[in-house]
């Protein structure tokens, strides 16, 4: 078998979240003896995919300057995707690359399916341009119409295409890297430079800053702990445009930038609870991530965050956009290290469902029955 993934832009996999399912897709195949390649408008790192990549023209997404969106038709990857010779197209962005895909495996006959991996309709409300809702829901209507089948992380966002007309469509949870993300790399020498020494417990964002990921319930989550107490440490693992701001609404706060490899694997695991108040969520890598090292999450009940936790068993759920409720759900956990303890023993467990190799012989039925 030979897949061919198409994707707007493949960014750095410690700064998306999209680029991490891909590129583990690939890696996962490259296991099996499956032969991939992917098609992409941009790349950050080609050396970091497992997989050949195939650049085409693209120019800069107005809206969000660090992506770029490919521009249409086949003319640059028709060429070398006739010389690879896919038996099966995985699209994993709406944009015009997708298109381009449908229209190629329309031409050659190949079967053609889709991973909805983004929440562009409530991203809108974020870039000021909620009135393009109608217009978004039916671009994805009609070009998953045409797929055999479209995957999504999670039931919630199962749900929601559903709701909105797409029937084609069926969960494929995503996976965590448990060579990565595991209590092992939990770190007191980590912890006391963190603190400087003092004995605090940690609470860590990891996510690109980006407003759609809902930050400023964040700082103001952040800003009402500090008011009545100094018994913890703010670390925000991540970067993008809203990074400057974000840090002079948390001052205090610890920024750490981008970081991958054993850096943040010892950022997870040596951490205690973590606040990611996002409601635009399809899945969550980084809440699969921190339960997977030991952290107990905080998370709003929305999106594929809503999966992930269950409510006062293995996390705290707290109502969207209330960073009262989110401050009072951590004040909960940093003032009992018992229920603590629990709810991260119940994470730990509940994690171990999560392996990259079941997602992958799932995905492959995907393919085989779609």
């Amino acid at each position: 078998m030979k897949i061919a993934y198409f994707i707007g832009t493949l960014k750095k996999e410690s700064g998306d979240g999209v680029a991490r399912v891909l590129l583990t897709f690939a890696r996962e195949a490259e296991k099996r003896g499956i032969k991939s390649v992917i098609v992409t408008g941009w790349a950050e790192d080609p050396s970091a995919s497992p997989a050949p990549v195939i650049k085409v023209p693209s120019m800069v997404f107005p809206l969000y300057r660090e992506y770029r969106l490919p521009l249409p038709g086949m003319g640059g990857f028709e060429k070398e995707l006739n010389e690879f010779k896919p038996d099966i197209i995985h699209i994993h962005s709406p944009d015009a690359i997708a298109f381009a895909a449908l229209k190629y495996a329309k031409k050659h006959g190949i079967p053609i399916f889709a991973t909805h991996h983004t929440d562009f309709p409530r991203y809108l409300a974020y870039y000021h341009v909620p009135f393009l809702k109608p217009l978004v829901w039916f671009i994805l209507r009609r070009l998953y119409a045409q797929m055999k089948f479209v995957t999504t992380p999670s039931f919630v966002t199962t749900d929601d295409l559903k709701k909105h007309g797409i029937e084609n469509v069926g969960t494929v949870p995503w996976g965590v890297d448990f060579n990565r993300f595991n209590p092992s790399f939990r770190s007191d020498i980590w912890r006391k430079k963190i603190s400087g020494g003092k004995d605090k417990q940690i609470i860590l964002c990891v996510c690109r800053l980006t407003w759609e990921k809902d930050l400023q319930i964040l700082a103001a989550t952040y800003r009402l702990l500090k008011k009545t107490r100094d018994d913890f440490e703010m670390i925000v693992a991540g970067d993008g445009p809203a990074r400057r701001e974000l840090e002079s609404l948390m001052p205090g706060a610890i920024f750490l930038g981008y970081i991958g490899g054993r850096e943040l694997s010892e950022t997870y695991a040596s951490s205690d609870i973590f606040l990611f108040p996002s409601t635009t969520e399809t899945f969550g890598n980084a809440t699969i991530e921190a339960l997977a090292s030991g952290l107990v999450p905080v998370v709003a009940d929305a999106g594929g965050s809503r999966s992930l936790v269950q409510d006062g068993q293995n996390g705290f759920l707290t109502k969207q956009k209330d960073a009262e409720d989110s401050r009072l759900k951590t004040a909960m956990l940093l003032d009992n290290q018992e229920t603590l303890k629990r709810m991260r023993n119940a994470g730990l467990d509940f994690a171990k469902n999560f392996s990259w190799k079941k997602v992958f012989e799932k995905l492959l039925r995907v393919y085989k029955d779609g």
